[in-house]
């Protein structure tokens, strides 16, 4: 019975509770060629959403790409008060001290990786809030990225803050994109435990100039005429992820 309900999970699958903490969900899109073959791991996409937590538009901006590229696409959800009232902002991973986020993405991970055979190794995305949770997971989890795009995060964290995480080095073996838009130029609040206090697009010129110092392979994209728009920015990540996937099946055969 169970195999055959899995013959219709496809397409746009809707959030389902994560069973390691059903305090919070994902939705996915699994294109339609990977369920019907099943004799291999599909690449996974993981797309992180910022503080509006549009978790499902970010899905279905990707699901051309999914379909092109076959590649099943994983959008976790973080609700608004799942740990605490007062943490809107601590699925962004701003301080080691909060809750381990991190550790809820990686339970998804697994949890998708046996229903729908997917790599647990992965390529990750972040908007925004997004963004910040991405590029933070990196310094925690490099050896599990194949790839990562960060785009236009509005704090970031310098390599200096990450000196005793002991795979700080791995990251230089991750291929990293940076995006924000050339009118993403609003100064931002100043809080004293991050380096803000500037617009989005100086901070992620800052970011991608320590990445590159670190010696990341790091390339910074601005998109012209672009604001604080996530899905303006999107069509820059799609080039990035193909040209990802096209070299990793390349290596593979």
């Amino acid at each position: 019975m169970r195999e055959l309900q899995k013959r219709y999970q496809r397409g746009r699958i809707p959030f389902t509770a994560c069973q390691a903490d059903p305090r919070f969900s994902y939705c996915l899109y699994v294109p339609k060629s990977h369920l019907d073959q099943m004799q291999s791991e599909a690449p996974l996409l993981v797309v992180v959403h910022g503080s509006g937590r549009t978790a499902e538009g970010f899905r279905d901006a990707f699901i051309e790409f999914a379909e092109t590229h076959g590649c099943v696409v994983l959008a976790p959800l973080f609700p608004r008060g799942a740990v605490r009232d007062d943490d809107p902002d601590g699925y962004k991973l701003q301080s080691p001290f909060g809750y381990r986020y991190d550790r809820v993405l990686l339970s998804i991970i697994e949890e998708v990786a046996a229903e729908y055979l997917t790599a647990r190794d992965f390529y990750l995305y972040g908007f925004s809030g997004g963004a910040q949770f991405a590029h933070r997971f990196a310094y925690l989890h490099p050896r599990r990225l194949k790839g990562l795009s960060i785009h236009a995060p509005g704090q970031i964290c310098l390599p200096e803050q990450y000196l005793d995480v002991p795979d700080l080095e791995v990251l230089k073996d991750v291929r990293v994109q940076m995006v924000v838009g050339c009118e993403d130029t609003n100064r931002l609040p100043f809080h004293a435990w991050e380096n803000s206090g500037d617009s989005r697009k100086t901070l992620l010129r800052r970011l991608h100039k320590a990445w590159k110092q670190l010696g990341i392979s790091v390339e910074l994209a601005e998109v012209p005429g672009a604001e604080h728009d996530g899905f303006a920015l999107i069509p820059v990540g799609h080039e990035f992820f193909a040209k990802l996937l096209e070299q990793d099946n390349l290596v593979g055969r």
